[in-house]
């Protein structure tokens, strides 16, 4: 299940932040809200805090990877 997420999902999330670059802390909370819900649903690991979840499936957190894009961009 985490494979298709993996394959099908997060590329297109990834997409959206970095070609929408969203600066309000608002519309990066309902991008990140995205893939909170899709951890909570393939983990299952009841109890787990997000970062936890992250963790257990090898995610960053897609704030995370639209800062390390960025910094790609520049240097």
């Amino acid at each position: 299940m985490m494979g298709l997420y993996q394959i099908l999902v997060r590329p297109k999330l990834e997409h959206f932040v970095h070609a929408w670059r969203p600066n309000l802390r608002k519309d990066i909370d309902l991008l990140e809200k995205v893939q909170k819900r899709a951890t909570r649903l393939i983990i299952n690991a009841r109890g787990l805090t997000y970062g936890e979840r992250l963790k257990k499936s090898g995610l960053t957190t897609l704030e995370t990877r639209r800062l390390s894009g960025e910094l790609i961009e520049v240097f």
